[in-house]
């Protein structure tokens, strides 16, 4: 989904201006787009940005012990209960959605500006969270059964390299959800 259309990739012309001011607006947009044309084609949704890396097998693996028809979703499940009591997933990890909550989402959270802002500005991924929660969308655990982060915002080295992991931005342990120690 881009702001651009071009056949070669191919990316879609959301009709949405470019840059981060917008990102809640293109990813309202990207998924009432997946909704209208491939709701019965998947099981589940992903949003995921240029500069995600995603092991397609170990998310398949996880997603086996759920259907499609549950209402949740999973991604890095960060914390602000003062506006999300459930937490919400980070964008920059991505985050996937199941059929049920993409239906959720599209027929009952878009069309009513009490449930989901109608702005194309805010976090695109605490906005989705709150409209998720608005409408009964669950947030599943995307750990692992060691308790270990399945889904991380910052890149495969942040996360696994001792200097690097060293070097995460302090604002990142507060977020989290559930206490990150990851373990090598």
């Amino acid at each position: 989904m881009s702001s651009t259309a071009d056949e070669s990739l191919p990316s879609i012309n959301l009709n949405i201006s470019e840059g981060r001011n917008f990102l809640w607006g293109k990813t309202k947009a990207a998924f009432k787009y997946l909704y209208d044309r491939h709701l019965n084609d998947y099981d589940w949704f992903m949003k995921a940005d240029d500069d995600t890396y995603v092991i397609v097998e170990n998310l398949r693996f996880m997603l086996l012990a759920h259907q499609p028809t549950e209402p949740i979703y999973f991604g890095c499940r960060f914390k602000f209960e003062s506006v999300v009591q459930q937490g919400y997933m980070s964008g920059g990890a991505g985050y996937v959605l199941s059929r049920e909550a993409l239906r959720r989402f599209v027929e009952v959270a878009l069309p009513n500006s009490t449930l989901c802002s109608s702005t194309h500005n805010g976090a695109e991924d605490l906005e989705m969270g709150k409209c998720l929660e608005q409408v009964g969308v669950f947030t599943g655990d995307s750990r692992d059964s060691k308790g270990r982060h399945r889904m991380l915002p910052f890149s495969p080295e942040a996360h696994v390299v001792p200097k690097e992991m060293a070097a995460l931005p302090t604002w990142f342990y507060p977020y989290m959800y559930y206490d990150y120690e990851q373990v090598l």
